[in-house]
C-alpha cells in the first residue's frame, strides 16, 4: 500500500529549520503507551527522526549508520544530545522483546506505520507484526485513522471552528510544502480552545485543536500558515518570528495528543498522550484574554483575572471530555463509544 507523502530522501535528513538541529537536543525515551499482539502506540518526543523508506539504498544507509555508531545500548541514543533516528532506537530496544517481530525488519520500516516531524511530539503507531503493519498502512491510506493535534499559533484566529481544504504540494528537494492547485487534496478541521498573550505583552496567540483527515507532509503547519496564523517556533514556515518564539517556546508547538483506530479485530481503540513537559511549560507563560472579534483592525484585549493563565492547561484537559470533533467529518451525531471512528470518505486527488 502507498506510503505517506514525503518519506523520501529529503524527509530522512535533518532540516536546519528544525529546532532540534540547533545545539544540544534533550530527548525523552520513547515509551509504549498501548499495545496488543499486532499493534503498539508509542510516545515520541522532540529530537527523534521518524521518516523511513522502502528504497533499498536508503535502507542500507540507515543500517550502516547504526553500525558506524557502534552503539548497542538504546539509552545511549536517548542521551546522545543530537537528533537520532527512531528506527535505530526501535532496533536496539525491541529486537529482543517478544512480539515486536518487525523491530529489525527494515523492509517493513521497523514497524513504523506513519511519521511525525522531528520537532513534533505525541502518539505514533507501530506495527508489531506484518499483519499489524499492513493493517495500519491500509487504514492510513483509506483515512480511517482519527488523528487530533494541539497547536499554538500566532494571532487571534477569528472563527472558533473551521475547515481548511487547500491542496498541498510537496517539494522533496527542499523538504518544503506549499499550497498549490496542483497539490494533493488535504483537509484539516480546527477548533479554537482559547486566545492568549504573553504575560505583560501584547502579541496574541490562539490555542487550537486540529483534526487532520489527510496526512500530508507539514499539513497543519502549512494550512495554519496559509490562514495567516503560523505555528509558534516554526522556523520553516514562520522564520521571521523564530528568534523571539524560541525565547519562551523551545520548539514548534505541535503535539499529536489523540489517536483513534480500529485494531485487527475491528475494535475501536483510542489512545491519548498528555501535552509534553516543554510545551506545558511554554503554556504557563501565557495568560488568557478576551477579544472583540468584531473590530478587525485592532481587537480590544482584556486580561483575565490573576491566576487564570492556568486556563490554557485546563482547556487542554476539558478538550478530552468534549464530544469528538470527528463527528463533524461525517456531519452526523457522534458514534457510540463501541463503534469505529467516523471520518469523511477519501476524495479523488485533484488533477
Amino acid at each position: 500500500s502507498p506510503g505517506p507523502s514525503g518519506w523520501g530522501r529529503a524527509a530522512m535528513r535533518l532540516d536546519g529549520d528544525d529546532a532540534a538541529s540547533k545545539g544540544f537536543v534533550a530527548k525523552d525515551e520513547p515509551k509504549v503507551l498501548w499495545q496488543d499482539t499486532h499493534i503498539a502506540v508509542i510516545v515520541k518526543g522532540c529530537g527523534w527522526i521518524v521518516a523511513m523508506t522502502r528504497e533499498e539504498d536508503q535502507t542500507k544507509g540507515l543500517m550502516n549508520m547504526l553500525r558506524r555508531k557502534r552503539i548497542s545500548d538504546p539509552d545511549l541514543l536517548v542521551q546522545s544530545g543530537v537528533p537520532e533516528h527512531l528506527c535505530h532506537f526501535v532496533m536496539l530496544k525491541f529486537t529482543e522483546e517478544a512480539g515486536f517481530w518487525l523491530s529489525n525488519r527494515v523492509d517493513y520500516q521497523c514497524g513504523i506505520a506513519h511519521r511525525l516531524d522531528i520537532d513534533t511530539s505525541g502518539a505514533l503507531l507501530l506495527g508489531k507484526t506484518e499483519v499489524g503493519f499492513d493493517h495500519l498502512r491500509r487504514a492510513f491510506h483509506l483515512h480511517e485513522v482519527f488523528k487530533e493535534y494541539l497547536c499554538l499559533v500566532h494571532g487571534a484566529v477569528r472563527e472558533d471552528t473551521g475547515e481548511i481544504n487547500f491542496p498541498i504540494q510537496w517539494d522533496e528537494s527542499r523538504n518544503h510544502s506549499y499550497i498549490s492547485e496542483h497539490g494533493q487534496w488535504a483537509k484539516s478541521i480546527y477548533t479554537v480552545l482559547g486566545r492568549y498573550r504573553l504575560k505583560g505583552g501584547n502579541k496574541i496567540f490562539s490555542l487550537c485543536r486540529i483534526v487532520i483527515v489527510t496526512g500530508r507532509t507539514h499539513q497543519i503547519r502549512i494550512h495554519m500558515a496559509s490562514l495567516g496564523h503560523p505555528l509558534v517556533s516554526d522556523g520553516k514556515y514562520n522564520r521571521k518570528n523564530l528568534s523571539t518564539d524560541l525565547m519562551w517556546c523551545p520548539r514548534v508547538f505541535l503535539h499529536a495528543w489523540r489517536l483513534r483506530f480500529r485494531d485487527i479485530e475491528s475494535n475501536t481503540q483510542e489512545v491519548k498522550v498528555p501535552l509534553s513537559k516543554d510545551l506545558t511549560k511554554s503554556l504557563r507563560t501565557l495568560e488568557e484574554v478576551t477579544l472583540d472579534m468584531q473590530d478587525e483592525s485592532n481587537p480590544s484585549c482584556r486580561p483575565m483575572k490573576p491566576g487564570d493563565s492556568r486556563l490554557a492547561l485546563r482547556k487542554v484537559d476539558v478538550a478530552r471530555e468534549r464530544k469528538p470533533t470527528e463527528c463533524r467529518l461525517a456531519q452526523k451525531a457522534p458514534p457510540p463509544a463501541s463503534s469505529p471512528p467516523t471520518q469523511a470518505a477519501p476524495r479523488p486527488e485533484p488533477s
